[in-house]
């Protein structure tokens, strides 16, 4: 017997005999919680409505005064069929046997009470109880788990609405996004898209700084939203400094020509006041227009960069444009770029970079296209990939791949950077996750481009700490390519410099690429600075650079780049 169990019960007994009770309450009032005492059945059921919650088990007598136990029995199971009953009773009849049955009790003992059956009934009736406190925990917990996968729900249902508004807004203005005016226009049976793009947005961000350029865009796609709020238009940020409008309706010139001319009187002819820094400002805006569903963005795009190189406050496409050979050359290689893309058809060539001894210490990546049987080297498609906004992606798949080779491989990979990538604080994060994960700084050398264009120097010098902190080295690329500024390697302390191409491939004929060279050379050893010659294309060159103390070479007399390691 589980008298653990008989500890949690508490028990109505009802009985009219009044020694009997008492008798019978001495008896298992010690193996259980409590004993609840009621006299006769209609004192019983009354008791049991006050304590319903808490009785586990009844004991009663069948015949009794005022009401017998049975009829209080059938008036507890109006309310309870499921608790337990054990009948005591001095009559052996079978009508009562007919009844009690009826009532589903787990026990009937004849007068006199044996107490050792009587608790033999009550060990019966614990496994029933136990059963039934088993069955409501299960319900509660079930009730609850359901209550919480509920809230669970809502709550991700309100997560999933806010990533999907998230995803199709801008952060800074709250306006729609490119994603969700690309989602918009496929749904349109008659669009009209206008791109609006602020003139020379750059020089703002230069000569105020970017939280007041912030301001200005935000402003701007106010401006814009005011404007068009009763013409079932919906406004767009979906470049750094480029807005769109886009109505579903037939294309009514008259009306176009007055939306366009209340857009560009409001924005270029009113002076925007930026209170929190107490600027004002004047802007100017581009306006580019197409309408139809087929390449409605390019179409608009083209417009919008036609009004630009013509200084035309705006321009609604043509298909006179397409007879340019420049647009024609730019949507050729936007599907060549585009399709790469989509198919990871953009990969890295490695050429390698030897010693001396023409052992190879590492690798140059090199981005290439990969379309059908042609390679196509960024010559062709890069400028065309910047115009379209195309060129992060197709860098940070080149720089992934090159990772992921560096990675498997052990061997040190070198992986041009530009000045815009290294000004795009998004890319630098980019690069150091990369980095993290994949743990192998120490193999990594990113060469930046020589360049006059550079005139945040801080900025460099900031991701040079950040990436040599983490185990990478740096080179200036084509240093020598008729720009060469000796103080460039003084600030940022680069670990290599390449020697450009066009100071090398005549050294073993030209005195003066031969002086140059030298003169490279000997000035970035006097730094501590390791020198890698670029274009060496046949043993007369190379045999000329080891005599100068050139420490690495690169060029097609060792190998042209290479589709595997």
């Amino acid at each position: 017997m589980n008298f653990e169990l008989l500890k949690t019960f508490t028990i109505l007994y009802v009985e009219d005999e009044l020694s009997l009770q008492e008798d019978i309450y001495q008896n298992i009032s010690p193996f259980v919680k409590e004993v609840l005492r009621a006299n006769d059945g209609q004192e019983g059921l009354n008791l049991y409505l006050q304590n319903r919650d808490k009785i586990d088990l009844i004991i009663s007598d069948i015949s009794m005064p005022n009401m017998n136990g049975i009829e209080m029995i059938d008036e507890i199971r109006k309310i309870d069929f499921e608790i337990p009953v054990i009948y005591t009773t001095a009559f052996n009849d079978s009508d009562y046997m007919k009844k009690t049955i009826e009532q589903s009790i787990v026990g009937y003992i004849i007068k006199p009470i044996d107490i050792e059956l009587l608790l033999e009934g009550i060990e019966k009736a614990s496994f029933k109880i136990e059963n039934e406190r088993l069955k409501i925990s299960l319900q509660e917990m079930n009730q609850e788990l359901e209550a919480k996968v509920e809230l669970k729900t809502k709550e991700l249902k309100i997560k999933n609405e806010e990533l999907y508004e998230q995803l199709y807004r801008d952060e800074l203005t709250g306006l729609l996004n490119r994603k969700a005016l690309l989602r918009d226009m496929k749904e349109l049976e008659n669009p009209i898209l206008l791109l609006v793009d602020i003139d020379l947005f750059k020089n703002i961000n230069d000569l105020y700084g970017e939280h007041v350029g912030n301001k200005v865009l935000i402003r701007v796609g106010e401006l814009l939203q005011e404007l068009v709020q009763n013409r079932d238009c919906n406004v767009y940020r979906v470049g750094s400094d480029e807005f769109a409008l886009l109505r579903d309706a037939e294309f009514q010139l008259d009306e176009f020509n007055e939306i366009i001319n209340l857009i560009i009187h409001a924005i270029n002819t009113e002076a925007i006041h930026i209170k929190e820094y107490d600027i004002t400002l004047r802007i100017d805006v581009s306006v580019g227009v197409s309408e139809g569903r087929v390449d409605t963005l390019r179409k608009a795009d083209m417009a919008l960069k036609r009004a630009k190189n013509d200084r035309l406050a705006y321009l609604i496409y043509s298909d006179e444009f397409n007879k340019s050979k420049e647009y024609q050359n730019d949507i050729k290689w936007t599907k060549v770029i585009e399709k790469a893309i989509e198919e990871d058809c953009v990969v890295p060539y490695y050429q390698p970079i030897v010693d001396k001894e023409q052992n190879i210490v590492k690798y140059e990546s090199l981005m290439r296209i990969i379309d059908g049987e042609n390679v196509y080297s960024p010559f062709l498609f890069l400028d065309i990939a910047k115009k379209v906004k195309f060129y992060p992606q197709l860098e940070k798949s080149v720089i992934k791949a090159a990772f992921k080779k560096a990675k498997e491989s052990g061997c040190s990979i070198s992986v041009n950077l530009s000045i815009e990538d290294i000004l795009n604080v998004e890319f630098i994060k980019f690069l150091e996750d990369e980095l993290l994960k994949n743990r192998i700084a120490h193999l990594i050398v990113f060469e930046l481009l020589e360049s006059e264009n550079i005139t945040d120097y801080e900025k460099v010098i900031e991701f040079i700490d950040i990436v040599k902190k983490l185990g990478c080295a740096i080179a200036i690329d084509d240093f020598g390519s008729g720009y060469s500024n000796f103080t460039y390697l003084l600030k940022l302390k680069p670990d290599y410099i390449k020697i450009d191409g066009s100071s090398v491939k005549n050294i073993h004929t030209d005195r003066n690429s031969y002086l140059v060279t030298k003169s490279i050379n000997d000035f970035a050893h006097s730094l501590g600075i390791k020198t890698v010659a670029e274009f060496v294309h046949c043993k007369e060159v190379f045999l000329v650079l080891q005599e100068l103390g050139v420490d690495e070479y690169q060029g097609y007399y060792f190998s042209e780049p290479l589709e595997h390691l």
